[in-house]
C-alpha cells in the first residue's frame, strides 16, 4: 500500500500574500480553531496528534536566514538578536496556515556572542534574546496550527560549557579521545566534545522553554541533531587509511570500502543513540531525528563504493538504515528534482533512492516503526533556465518539474514532504531557489498527491 504524502489545500485560492489577521498585543493574529494544544507522537510508524489521535503529514516549507553573527561570522541568523525579524514571521506563519501547510522547518545558530544561542564561549545558557525571539516564533506557529522542527547544520554549538558537561553512560560508545590526527568533519561523530555540544545545547533550549513558555514546548515536531549528517574521505582517518583504527572497541580496516563504510556506520549509530538518550531524558516526549542528502546527490552509487565513484564531492552521507538503528525517532531524506538529457525527473529519483537503499530502508523503518519525512524538496533555477536569455527563470517551467517530480514521489511510503523554501526578508527573484513567498504558484504543484489505496 502506497502512503499519501501530504495535500496541501487551496494554495493559489488564498495567495501567500494576503493581509494579515488582526494581531494581539504579542503581535500574533490568534485562530483558536487551528490554535496547537497537543504533541506529536509516533505510532505504528506514522505521526499521530495525540491530542486527537489522528495522523499528521507534515507539509511545509523551510524558513532559513542567513546573517553575519558578532559582527563577523556568517551563518545561520534565523532566531539571532538583530537578526531576528517579528513581522515578517508573523506574516509568514499566518500565509502558511492560510495556504494549508503545517510545518515549518528551521535552523538554529551554533555561535556565541550577542547575536548567538550563547553570549560567550564559557557560558551554559540560552542568550535571553535568542531564546525570546524562539518562542516569539514557536507562539506564532501555535497560533496558527504549525509545528517546527528545529535543525543544527554540521558545527556544533560555540559553548565550552556544552562541550565539556558529558552525557550519561557516554563511556560505552568508546568515542576517540585522544586523536592523533586533526579528523575535522569527522570528528563530529568520532570525538565526544562536538557530540555533548549538539545534545546539552537541546537540553538547555528545553529548559528555556520549560522554565519560560512551557505551553510552547508541544509546538516543537522534532529537534534534528543536524542538517545532512556526513563524513568527508579528504579528512582524516579516512586519508591515511589505518589498517586497524580503533572506535568504539573495535578495529576497523580504513584501507577497505566495507572497512571504512562499516566505521562510518558504527559512529553514525553512537553518535545519534548517544544525543538521542540525553534529549530525550530531558524530555521523553521529545521526537529527536536527523537529516541526509542521498548518495546520488554527491555522485555516489551507494554506500560503501568510495574506489568506483566518479566524483570530485568528498562528501559521503551518513547511511539512513544506520540512523535508524538508533535512538532517533524519524529519519528526514532530502530530494530534489534532478534530470539530465538522458534521464527523466522519475528515472533520477529511482537512482536517489536506490543510493540509499529503498525498498530495504522503507522495509526496515515499517518493521521499526519509524517514519521517512522528505524535510526538504524543490527545484533549482538552473533547470528552469533556458536560452538565449539564460538569466530570465521561467517559473511555469519550475512549476511543471515540481508538479512531475510530486507524482513520483507519491509512489513511495514518505510521512511528509517539506518544501526548500518559503524565503525570508533577505530573498529576491534571482534566488536560484524560488521563495514561496515571492512565488506562490509553486504552491500548486504540492497540492499533486495521490490518496492512498
Amino acid at each position: 500500500m502506497n502512503l499519501t504524502l501530504p495535500l496541501l489545500t487551496a494554495l493559489l485560492l488564498a495567495p501567500l500574500a494576503g493581509a494579515l489577521a488582526e494581531p494581539t498585543k504579542t503581535g500574533v493574529p490568534i485562530h483558536e480553531d487551528k490554535a496547537i494544544a497537543g504533541r506529536i507522537v509516533i505510532r505504528d510508524g506514522k505521526f499521530v496528534d495525540a491530542s486527537t489521535g489522528r495522523t499528521f503529514r507534515p507539509a511545509g516549507v523551510n524558513y532559513y536566514r542567513l546573517g553575519l553573527i558578532a559582527g563577523k561570522k556568517q551563518g545561520h541568523s534565523a532566531f539571532s538578536p538583530g537578526s531576528y525579524d517579528e513581522t515578517f514571521i508573523t506574516r509568514m506563519m499566518e500565509n502558511l496556515s492560510r495556504a494549508g501547510f503545517n510545518t515549518v522547518r528551521s535552523f538554529l545558530s551554533n555561535h556565541s556572542g550577542a547575536g548567538g544561542i550563547v553570549t560567550a564561549a564559557q557560558s551554559a545558557e540560552v542568550n535571553p534574546d535568542f531564546l525570546r525571539n524562539l518562542a516569539h516564533f514557536l507562539r506564532a506557529a501555535q497560533t496558527h496550527g504549525i509545528r517546527v522542527i528545529l535543525s543544527w547544520d554540521t558545527w556544533t554549538p560555540d559553548s565550552q560549557a556544552w562541550a565539556e558537561t558529558p552525557l550519561a553512560g557516554e563511556s560505552r560508545h568508546g568515542w576517540v579521545t585522544e586523536p592523533s590526527q586533526d579528523l575535522k568533519v569527522n570528528g563530529f561523530r568520532l570525538t565526544p566534545k562536538p557530540i555533548r555540544a549538539k545534545a546539552n545545547a537541546i537540553r538547555a533550549l528545553i529548559a528555556g522553554l520549560r522554565k519560560s513558555a512551557p505551553e510552547l514546548v508541544p509546538v516543537v515536531l522534532a529537534w534534528e541533531l543536524e542538517n545532512e549528517v556526513h563524513f568527508n574521505l579528504e579528512q582524516e582517518p579516512f586519508p591515511s587509511r589505518p589498517a586497524a583504527f580503533v572506535f568504539g572497541e573495535r578495529e576497523f580496516d580504513l584501507r577497505t570500502d566495507s572497512g571504512a563504510q562499516a566505521l562510518m556506520d558504527a559512529a553514525t549509530r553512537a553518535w545519534a543513540t548517544a544525543c538521542a538518550e540525553a534529549i530525550h531524558a530531558a524530555d521523553p516526549e521529545a521526537l529527536v531525528s536527523a537529516s541526509v542528502f542521498t548518495f546520488t546527490a554527491v555522485g555516489r552509487q551507494g554506500p560503501g563504493t568510495w574506489s568506483k565513484d566518479q566524483t570530485k564531492d568528498m562528501r559521503v552521507p551518513a547511511r539512513p538504515l544506520a540512523l535508524l538503528d538508533t535512538g532517533l525517532d524519524f529519519v528526514d531524506i532530502h530530494l530534489y528534482v534532478g534530470k539530465s538529457m538522458t534521464e527523466s525527473i522519475s528515472q533520477h529519483l529511482q537512482r536517489d533512492l536506490a543510493s540509499v537503499e529503498m525498498p530495504l530502508l522503507a522495509a526496515e523503518a515499517r518493521r521499526l516503526g519509524k517514519p521517512i519525512l522528505i524535510g526538504e524538496s524543490g527545484v533549482a533555477a538552473h533547470y528552469m533556465r533556458r536560452g538565449p536569455d539564460w538569466q530570465t527563470i521561467p517559473h511555469d517551467v519550475g512549476v511543471d518539474l515540481l508538479r512531475k517530480f510530486h507524482q513520483a514521489l507519491a509512489a513511495h511510503p514518505f510521512a511528509g514532504v517539506l518544501h526548500w523554501h518559503y524565503g525570508s526578508p533577505d530573498s529576491s527573484a534571482r534566488d536560484e531557489f524560488p521563495a514561496l513567498h515571492l512565488f506562490p504558484q509553486y504552491g500548486e504543484a504540492l497540492r499533486t498527491t495521490r490518496e492512498s489505496q
